[in-house]
């Protein structure tokens, strides 16, 4: 189904439909209608919360083993990633692992029961681990539901964090054995410092760590803003006020070891057509990896958060296709998604490479059947996107010549990254990132210089090159 189709279907169902109706309680259509960058509206979409949508994984073992030749393979980079999965976990896990790095390690979370979000979802973790050593489960953490608990109880922030990581043990979730926890998500009243959130946030970070005398570092995912904004400068500005706060950066460099930054990519900002892979590279990594780049360019006395996310930080990008809003905008069809899910790959790695940064990051895997596609088709696209989005992370990973992560894009036989949206166009909101203070430097931008390049290539001879 292409991406006409796709709008005209989405129209048809409406917004109420879609995000309930006008009976819905006001947080949840807050929720389900957000301008932010979030989690929070997949319990908006369609489908139940299952472990697989395939009937095939639903213990979780891959269907394919990987052949003993894939351990020879060249060089590769050391790699973490971390994944979001709502739905769909066992898939998941077992997918990537029927195309993992042997350079990486993959950490999925499981959310919790539905019924109880304090309560880990039990039998879960040990499936990741007979994946091997380098599969994690991460135990969502809800932070909404135990902000409630805590004061529903009398209890503190810290209080609630000890008994998450109890709960935790006695759903199976093994520290030792390298899982751990991941908390669903900072809001931003944490980032706008709002009454006593940010407090809350250290203190509840702090007993999930500690727990009951086995400290773990976590993941934290983090609400951001959309891919679309027009004007990010006051979301900037916050940001700055927020790498100001000494004690509370030094706090989650004791106890975080994954900052993920959610920052779900628009594929309307992204499929400019005919724009090459490499200029839009370069818009997806300017919203991709905003946050990185300006905790880089903090002064000398905000140390702490600059260091923090040079080791932590950990851009959660999109793979959740069929979201209208919250996970990006990705009503489009399969092979747009799956090019589009190349191109946020290509623009993590090349970002890492070039700014010598440890290759961390992720994504949110949220599969949302919005246009109501006959269920087997719908599992075996799913299946597909899957599928690109292993091997875009392992082969992105593999030795280059000139241009790191080219490989999620070009293989032999293969060229991905050039989907085309109608009507998309790129967006510079995102290019103050660039500086601390300031505007945007005027001399020609790495696009510009790029699209420059490859104006010239385009004459010459092929425009890009998957040479090892």
């Amino acid at each position: 189904m292409g991406l006409r189709s796709l709008a005209v279907v989405v129209a048809t169902f409406g917004a109420a439909a879609f995000f309930g109706s006008e009976a819905s309680a006001t947080p949840v259509a807050a929720r389900c209608s957000t301008s932010a960058s979030t989690l929070a509206v997949v319990s908006c979409g369609h489908g139940a919360v299952v472990a697989s949508l395939d009937p095939r994984y639903r213990t979780g073992t891959p269907r394919f083993r990987l052949s003993g030749a894939l351990v020879t393979l060249p060089r590769c980079q050391p790699s973490e990633f971390v994944f979001y999965a709502a739905r769909d976990w066992l898939r998941l896990a077992a997918k990537l692992a029927e195309h993992a790095s042997p350079c990486a390690d993959y950490y999925v979370s499981i959310p919790p029961l539905v019924a109880d979000k304090t309560l880990p979802r039990p039998n879960q973790a040990w499936r990741f681990r007979q994946l091997g050593p380098r599969f994690h489960a991460l135990a969502e953490i809800h932070w909404a539901t135990w902000r409630q608990w805590a004061r529903t109880e009398g209890r503190t922030m810290y209080d609630a964090g000890v008994e998450a990581r109890r709960r935790m043990a006695a759903a199976g979730y093994d520290v030792p054995a390298g899982d751990t926890w991941a908390l669903n998500e900072f809001p931003s009243s944490v980032r706008r410092n709002v009454g006593t959130a940010r407090t809350d946030a250290r203190d509840f970070v702090r007993g999930l760590y500690e727990g009951a005398g086995q400290p773990a570092q976590g993941a934290v995912f983090v609400i951001g803003v959309r891919h679309g904004t027009a004007d990010a400068s006051q979301y900037k500005a916050t940001l700055k006020k927020w790498l100001a706060d000494m004690p509370f950066w030094a706090e989650m460099e004791r106890t975080v070891r994954f900052w993920g930054q959610e920052v779900y990519a628009d594929a309307r900002r992204w499929g400019v057509p005919g724009a090459d892979p490499t200029v839009r590279r370069d818009y997806l990594s300017d919203f991709l990896d905003h946050a990185a780049r300006l905790g880089s360019l903090s002064p000398d006395h905000y140390s702490n958060a600059r260091r923090f996310l040079a080791r932590t930080h950990t851009a959660v990008a999109n793979a959740g296709w069929q979201w209208p809003t919250g996970l990006g905008w990705t009503m489009v069809s399969d092979v747009q998604m799956r090019h589009f899910i190349s191109s946020q790959t290509y623009a993590l790695r090349h970002y890492a490479a070039r700014n010598a940064k440890a290759d961390r990051f992720g994504f949110a895997w949220a599969p949302n059947n919005a246009t109501g596609i006959p269920a087997a088709d719908f599992v075996a696209q799913t299946d597909a996107l899957l599928d690109r989005l292993g091997d875009a992370l392992a082969e992105s990973g593999s030795e280059w010549q000139y241009d790191a992560g080219i490989r999620a894009c070009v293989l032999p036989g293969l060229d991905w990254c050039r989907a085309d949206i109608a009507d998309a166009s790129f967006t510079n909101a995102w290019q103050i990132f660039e500086t601390w203070d300031g505007p945007v430097p005027a001399e020609p931008s790495v696009r510009e210089r790029v699209a420059a390049r490859m104006r010239q290539v385009a004459r010459t001879g092929p425009r890009l090159s998957g040479a090892r």
